[in-house]
């Protein structure tokens, strides 16, 4: 990691509004801290002030090891349920940096066009033979035993703000969450998958790598997942600028 480094997090935008702002600040601000990117003590104020470049439906905050911030647009990428995904190699970093959104992301930008170059919509990134992240998304499995589990930490994937917001909801629906290393045979016999994030929202996948996964059809875990996020969402917006 050069001169050049800086952190980042991209969050839903609209009509001049961000979503769920406070959590993406936290996340952004621990991984300025693990990055040893000083965190400006008047960051929000600066934040508000920074000019707004581009046009979207997403908005990615940026802090530079100097201090500068910057705030850029740009549109969502992903079309309607279900979707595709092609197994991508995960980027690997430092053990300091692995799973932080920092300034050098061409691993991840190179997945995803990978991916798309196969003909998917989509890139799970696997490292050792598990899942531990998507190109910009997080996979959440159902499994045949009724527990929904997510890419543990342990296997350097981002923290997904997408996945804090909706945990809760997926355990109030009477579904167990735990995270897991998602080694092949969970993929393979899960009942259901599905991807959350900014962009994609939630999505449930209907095959990867040209294999047929879940049932074929939208279950439990995507229909609580996507109602709670749609809820969500109109009660998470905060004016920027």
């Amino acid at each position: 990691m050069g001169e050049g480094l800086s952190v980042f997090t991209t969050l839903r935008w609209q009509e001049g509004h961000v979503a769920w702002l406070p959590e993406h600040l936290i996340r952004l601000q621990d991984h300025a801290e693990r990055l040893g990117i000083a965190w400006p003590e008047d960051f929000i104020q600066q934040l508000h002030a920074t000019p707004i470049q581009g046009e979207g439906n997403l908005c990615r905050i940026q802090l530079g090891q100097d201090g500068d911030i910057s705030v850029t647009l740009r549109h969502s990428q992903y079309g309607p349920s279900p979707l595709t995904a092609a197994s991508q190699e995960a980027p690997r970093f430092p053990e300091q940096i692995q799973g932080t959104k920092h300034g050098e992301w061409d691993g991840y930008h190179d997945a995803r066009k990978q991916s798309i170059d196969k003909g998917a919509d989509i890139g799970l990134l696997v490292h050792d033979g598990v899942v531990v992240d998507g190109d910009r998304c997080t996979p959440i499995l159902l499994d045949v035993d009724g527990v929904a589990l997510a890419p543990a930490a342990e296997g350097g994937g981002v923290k997904s703000v997408t996945v804090d917001v909706l945990k809760a909801a997926i355990e109030e629906a009477g579904i167990p969450f735990r995270t897991a290393r998602l080694t092949e045979n969970l993929i393979g016999r899960a009942a259901e998958i599905i991807v959350v994030g900014t962009g994609v929202g939630v999505a449930w996948l209907s095959e990867i790598d040209g294999q047929a996964v879940g049932t074929g059809s939208a279950g439990p875990l995507f229909n609580t997942c996507k109602a709670a996020f749609i809820q969500g969402l109109a009660e998470a917006w905060t004016r920027l600028g």
